[in-house]
């Protein structure tokens, strides 16, 4: 579900035929769940293609993508060589496009996963290739970590948040102290990964109405449950030039 929630759109991410296929593409789509008909509808390429890419969801509204490999775990049919892809992206949905980002060190291929941190920072782990780097003996579960840090956070001082509630109720206003309400452009909630097989289908970052004030901000949580389901998000300020406050945990009864 691409953020923010409130527009609706689905997006699928690269994929591969099943068993040990050596087929992959670059392709991905989009639905709009608010037409009259949905229908998936062509998005822009990936730049190889891939299977069990990572995707997760960033306070800006963008969208990580990361990890992931060409062949089946890892490999290539018949082959027995390593597949794994480094190359990362970010996709903006406002602008219908992936863009560059750091390459990662450490294949992720079969059961990985990526999740956003409450700093705003990204966690990839995981992997069960179907091979080892040489190409002959059976694979290991891959046990290192590496922790990504997007553009937003070189951009300049964090927007802060200070006192508020720890329980938000849909439909209901509530006030957080920031010192930088003057620079608070936006407002979302986050919802925390859980991720499995690479599929994390509950993410959603949810748009809040904000209004600021002297000191502090005062958001709004939509009234619909199906857009905002019970449970513990992150909550965070974005600032005009895209920067995120560090999450704020709090729950949505």
């Amino acid at each position: 579900l691409l953020p923010p929630a409130q527009d609706q759109k689905v997006m699928i991410f690269g994929g591969g035929e099943i068993g040990e296929s050596p087929v992959s593409t670059r392709r991905t789509a989009i639905a709009d769940l608010d037409e009259p008909k949905p229908a998936y509808r062509p998005g822009p390429d990936l730049p190889q293609p891939a299977r069990y890419l990572s995707t997760v969801l960033l306070p800006d509204d963008t969208v990580l993508t990361t990890g992931g490999s060409s062949g089946y775990r890892g490999g290539e049919y018949r082959g027995q060589t390593r597949s794994d892809l480094f190359n990362a992206q970010i996709y903006r949905p406002s602008r219908d496009r992936f863009e560059t980002a750091a390459e990662s060190t450490v294949g992720r291929n079969y059961h990985s996963e990526a999740l956003l941190l409450p700093d705003g920072r990204v966690i990839t782990l995981g992997s069960d290739p179907l091979y080892d780097r040489a190409g002959q003996d059976p694979g290991t579960f891959e046990q290192r970590i590496e922790v990504y840090s997007p553009p937003y956070l070189f951009k300049g001082p964090r927007p802060a948040v200070g006192a508020g509630p720890e329980t938000l109720q849909r439909g209901a206003k509530a006030d957080f102290a920031t010192p930088d309400a003057g620079r608070v452009r936006a407002a979302r909630l986050l919802r925390p990964g859980a991720v499995t097989h690479v599929t994390d289908v509950d993410q959603r970052s949810v748009a809040l109405d904000l209004v600021r004030s002297p000191g502090g901000v005062t958001v709004t949580v939509p009234q619909a449950k199906g857009l905002v389901p019970a449970g513990w998000y992150m909550l965070f300020l974005i600032d005009d030039k895209g920067v995120p406050s560090t999450g704020r945990w709090v729950r949505v009864r």
